[in-house]
């Protein structure tokens, strides 16, 4: 855990407690979405898109959480499920400041009864993240960050070691949502790497295995806020770089798709190995 209470931002917009905004995150997991793991009911789970499945703890989580924040830092909240009925929310992710909430990543893991889902909370200035939480239910596990400070999980600060070279690397590279002319390259690129997966269906998990070293690198096409706002800080906070792939550093206000993760020794080298054409 991060200590204490810090002033956030460039402009000090915020005097925040980060550890109360941790006790709200996991009190809401606690009373509504571990309750129902693995005790979803007929007609609790929906698809909002295809293949895209939300569920009652999703949706209630969210509504939840929303206030709750909101008393912490008066701000926007941009939920995932608020979203989805209303994107214009995804304007305010530049706003002076803002809350990032996705209530349950990993929904069709929760839904289907995997451990492998978390509760994710960004919170941002001008569109540039300056805390992220992210609480695993099932795991009883919590990674922090806050700008400037370090990547945290249960109280340990961590740090990302590179790998030796591209071709010691592992990790994700998800290529689903990847443009047809690209998904060629991407797909024939992988195997320089010594081994590559479609990740755990949360995102959470995925920044968790880079964090805790059982991954080198993570690649997504679409860079959803409440997906990568929380686990960027953290990596980037671990001595990672996030980057686009015009090699800018990710914002989660940005309209861009792409997005590599890796140690910041080895970052660019795996982008240009991944997209390169031959």
């Amino acid at each position: 855990m991060v200590n204490g209470a810090g002033r956030l931002g460039p402009e000090g917009l915020a005097l925040m407690d980060v550890e109360q905004v941790e006790r709200t995150i996991v009190s809401c997991a606690e009373e509504i979405v571990l309750p129902r793991f693995r005790q979803l009911a007929e007609g609790e789970i929906e698809e909002k898109a295809p293949g895209d499945l939300v569920t009652i703890a999703d949706r209630e989580c969210e509504v939840a959480l929303t206030p709750l924040l909101r008393d912490i830092v008066d701000a926007p909240v941009i939920g995932e499920e608020a979203a989805a009925t209303n994107p214009s929310l995804l304007e305010l992710t530049d706003a002076p400041a803002a809350w990032i909430v996705d209530p349950v990543d990993g929904t069709a893991n929760f839904a289907s009864g995997s451990v492998d889902y978390a509760v994710m909370v960004a919170y941002a200035e001008h569109g540039v993240t300056m805390a992220s939480w992210i609480w695993f239910p099932s795991k009883n596990q919590m990674a922090t960050a806050v700008r400037g400070e370090g990547a945290f999980v249960d109280g340990t600060k961590v740090t990302c070691e590179a790998a030796i070279s591209v071709a010691a690397m592992s990790g994700v590279v998800r290529d689903r949502y990847v443009p047809e002319h690209l998904l060629p390259i991407i797909r024939a690129n992988k195997a320089r790497f010594a081994a590559t997966n479609n990740g755990s269906g949360c995102a959470g998990i995925d920044y968790l295995n880079l964090l805790e070293g059982r991954s080198d690198l993570i690649f997504y096409w679409r860079t959803l806020p409440w997906d990568h706002a929380p686990g960027t800080l953290l990596a980037t906070e671990a001595g990672c770089q996030a980057l686009r792939l015009d090699r800018t550093n990710y914002r989660p206000g940005a309209d861009k798709d792409g997005l590599l993760v890796a140690s910041g020794q080895t970052a660019t080298l795996a982008l240009d190995t991944l997209v390169e054409a031959g």
